[in-house]
């Protein structure tokens, strides 16, 4: 069980994020790695030498939904650390907002420009939060992502589309880096301005994003509810029963308890 101290939740509601050192250790994400390094491999082989947006053949690969395509990742985006730091975080109830994996080659000679996770896509209620794990060591020499502590109070801030995604700031300030160890994680705001830099290393940096919300959370200009993956928990308990697919998530099936 994981409980969050009252220095962590001050981190979090000033600074916007909080780090998590080994939580988890090399045998579980070497589990999970495996799976995921499998579907980038396939996601990579689509992408051949194009782009798809924020994707760029043999510099950096976003494979998304995850969880849908093998059930031991289902169930470890599920786990109770997991369902402890966001119920803690969020409310009693949460649901998978988004996952994907983050793969930066070493031929990613740019950065990932300033963001907010709400940028992308916009989002009712506007908080939710980003989990970014490292399945590898990450560092300032592969690529490592940099936030700018306090910028989350800021609010929404409009984004500005470029080639390489969207940016929401273009100022000097350089940001603080976020070296992680295998198995270590940034939580973070989703307002948190962050970016990422060039991979400068010889090997690929790999990151698993896991995104959570509370549930009901909708896309205000559809108004539909974002289904991208299982209710983890319901009145603040674990409520993952087993694995799911899309259709029945979409069909409410998810909610089981």
């Amino acid at each position: 069980m994981i409980k969050l101290t009252e220095e962590q939740l001050k981190q979090h509601k000033e600074q916007g994020y909080i780090i998590f050192e080994h939580l988890f250790n090399e045998a579980e994400i070497d589990v999970i790695r495996g799976h995921i390094d499998k579907l980038d491999e396939e996601s990579s082989r689509r992408l051949s030498e194009g782009r798809d947006f924020i994707s760029a053949a043999n510099q950096i690969n976003f494979t998304s939904h995850l969880n849908y395509q093998h059930p031991d990742i289902q169930k470890f985006i599920a786990d109770e650390r997991f369902v402890d730091i966001t119920t803690t975080i969020l409310g009693p109830d949460i649901r998978l907002y988004w996952d994907q994996s983050v793969y930066k080659r070493p031929e990613a000679n740019r950065d990932f420009p300033w963001h907010q996770d709400n940028g992308y896509v916009p989002t009712e209620p506007m908080e939710y939060l980003t989990c970014w794990l490292a399945l590898e060591d990450a560092t300032i020499e592969n690529g490592c992502i940099y936030v700018q502590p306090g910028s989350h109070k800021q609010g929404f801030v409009e984004h500005v589309y470029s080639e390489i995604g969207y940016v929401c700031y273009q100022g000097d300030d350089p940001g603080t880096p976020v070296e992680l160890k295998k198995g270590s994680m940034v939580a973070f705001h989703s307002l948190l301005f962050h970016r990422s830099t060039p991979n400068q290393s010889k090997s690929t940096r790999k990151g698993y994003v896991i995104q959570y919300s509370a549930v009901g959370s909708f896309n205000p200009e559809t108004g539909k509810e974002f289904l991208n993956g299982p209710v983890i928990a319901k009145d603040g308990k674990s409520a993952y029963t087993g694995f799911v697919t899309r259709e029945e998530v979409e069909q409410g099936e998810s909610n089981r308890v």
